[in-house]
């Protein structure tokens, strides 16, 4: 009998000590009717990093065409997990991370625009809050090109009022395309070139003279990505 009355009172005292950590464990507020849980709505996240004030990321370069980029936001009170979403403005593709942290990293492409905001999620029935939606530039490979060399003037000739001028051109760019354009005139060398001797492809030209004038002229070498230089200038009397 005592071993009897012994059994009860522990399984009277272990059905009580589970029915008070049940309702130790439910901390959220009960619909009294429906006698389910009341989601309150969380607070909007605040974003941190990307940062508003730099718009160009530079992140953690993985290779030529893609760096590794941190995301984080504030944490907000009401809230069991978030949502980061992500949207490449080249390929207007977005992409999702369901994650119960307030921070991560993702591989984006480099020389692009993307814009990002988090969702801030509470338990069922579902409760959401979005953040503002904030913009940045992932930052490309630099590309350095060279400024072509300054043009190495030949002596010109002439005769019968039209000089033959010719000059050296190069870049230390390898491939690169070089235009150049010639400046002539009675004044300095520096004077608004014709249109005829502007973007030559060509290392020659003729412009038509006075006899018996002295000329002034350079060069102006131009590569595809608009770099520039001026040759020395130098003077010749035509015949």
């Amino acid at each position: 009998m005592k071993s009897i009355l012994k059994y009860t009172s522990f399984l009277f005292f272990s059905l009580t000590f589970l029915i008070s950590c049940d309702c130790d464990c439910e901390d959220a507020p009960v619909d009294a009717q429906a006698g389910i849980p009341i989601a309150t709505n969380p607070n909007a996240p605040t974003l941190i990093s990307p940062s508003s004030s730099n718009s160009c990321e530079v992140g953690k370069k993985v290779n030529a065409n893609q760096s590794e980029v941190t995301f984080s936001w504030a944490a907000t009170a009401n809230t069991k997990s978030y949502t980061l979403s992500y949207t490449n403005s080249t390929t207007n593709v977005t992409s999702n991370k369901t994650l119960l942290t307030t921070s991560t990293t993702a591989i984006l492409s480099r020389g692009t625009v993307y814009s990002w905001r988090v969702t801030a999620h509470n338990i069922m029935p579902s409760k959401t809050a979005t953040s503002g939606s904030r913009k940045f530039y992932v930052s490309a490979e630099p590309i350095v090109t060279n400024v072509p060399l300054a043009a190495v003037l030949k002596t010109p000739s002439s005769s019968t009022g039209v000089a033959s001028l010719a000059w050296e051109g190069s870049d230390p760019d390898a491939g690169d395309t070089l235009s150049y354009t010639v400046y002539i005139d009675k004044v300095d060398g520096k004077q608004t070139p014709i249109s005829a001797l502007t973007n030559l492809s060509s290392k020659t030209a003729s412009a038509t003279l006075e006899a018996g004038l002295t000329y002034f002229w350079r060069v102006k070498t131009t590569d595809q990505n608009k770099n520039s230089s001026f040759s020395l200038i130098s003077t010749f009397t035509a015949n």
